[in-house]
């Protein structure tokens, strides 16, 4: 098999012309022989490695989460000393801050929005990968006294599903007034849960972010 077929620059080059293509025109409205002609490889280089644009869009999730979770991880190395609720605000702002985790975070959104299959992918891959992290921290808080919810993984995956899912106004269709009050719900429901971690500021960033994606759209 030649060398370019094993390759990670292969890979990367089938991934990223994927996702373009995506983003430009709809996950279902993209073939695969329209993938073929955007990465200017042979098709059988692409089916070599990917049998569908389902299983693309799979690699382009596993490679973005762990992007993801390497720099979770890197800066959580640094907040070393201090109490689990405050590591959990950090990274939540950071999602919006740091270009890193917010280039791997919401690089997919608008390709998995468009496509039940793609939201419900998406979905269990964050409760694989990311609420058993925050399971970790609510369990730290426990422990440190920052947090008192006695269902650690539950919350962690409720949080999850709405933070990330029903507050994302794309994928759950909704106007800015109510993308507000959902994440003012959900505030106050964590603060209720014993696990106080979405602040007035992130609720702001978040409104900032889809005032700023939609704006975006609107010009392109």
């Amino acid at each position: 098999m030649p060398r370019q077929y094993n390759s990670k620059e292969t890979l990367e080059r089938i991934i990223n012309a994927s996702l373009k293509l995506f983003k430009e025109r709809g996950f279902d409205n993209t073939s695969m022989q329209d993938i073929v002609t955007a990465s200017e490889m042979s098709k059988g280089a692409i089916f070599y490695h990917f049998k569908s644009k389902e299983e693309i869009f799979d690699a382009a999730l596993e490679r973005d989460f762990a992007l993801a979770k390497e720099r979770f991880y890197q800066l959580l190395a640094e907040l070393d000393g201090r109490t689990a609720k405050e590591k959990m605000e950090f990274l939540l702002r950071a999602n919006f801050a740091d270009v890193e985790m917010s280039s791997a975070i919401f690089g997919l959104v608008f390709v998995a929005s468009a496509s039940p299959h793609l939201v419900l992918t998406n979905m269990r891959n964050n409760l694989k990968e990311v609420a058993p992290i925050i399971a970790a921290l609510i369990q730290e808080g426990k422990s440190d006294g920052s947090i008192s919810t006695e269902f650690s993984a539950e919350w962690a995956e409720v949080f999850t599903l709405l933070y990330n899912h029903w507050c994302d106004m794309f994928t759950f269709p909704c106007d800015f007034p109510t993308l507000r009050r959902r994440l003012t719900f959900l505030q106050h429901l964590m603060k209720q849960a014993g696990c106080d971690i979405m602040s007035d500021e992130i609720i702001e960033l978040n409104m900032t972010l889809m005032e700023n994606i939609y704006k975006e759209m609107q010009n392109g």
